[in-house]
């Protein structure tokens, strides 16, 4: 399947597998974790201790957090690179697996 935020290629494998973990997060964290990552989108080197203050450590190993992290930037920087609209960004979220009352931003 081909999605506009990756400018008409398929979703990777890689980013597929982590859905499943990001779907674990409330609606709230997720998008309170997703405003961190677009706060610091230009930055090199990311700081997963202000992550890891969002999410519940019982659920998530550090492992998980620095997946959904990079799935999460490689989503929305391709959204951004590609100039898609957040309709068409929650769209084509769902179809991969987010559910519909999680939109991402």
């Amino acid at each position: 399947m081909r999605f506009r935020f990756r400018g008409g290629e398929d979703c990777p494998d890689w980013v597929l597998a982590e859905i499943s973990t990001i779907s674990k997060l409330s609606s709230i964290k997720l998008k309170l974790i997703c405003i961190q990552i677009l706060n610091h989108i230009e930055d090199e080197t990311v700081k997963y201790n202000v992550f890891t203050k969002l999410i519940d450590n019982n659920m998530f190993t550090l492992s998980d957090v620095k997946g959904l992290v990079a799935a999460l930037t490689f989503m929305l920087q391709s959204a951004l690179r590609n100039d898609v609209e957040s309709s068409s960004l929650d769209s084509e979220l769902q179809q991969l697996g987010f559910l519909r009352n999680m939109p991402v931003l």
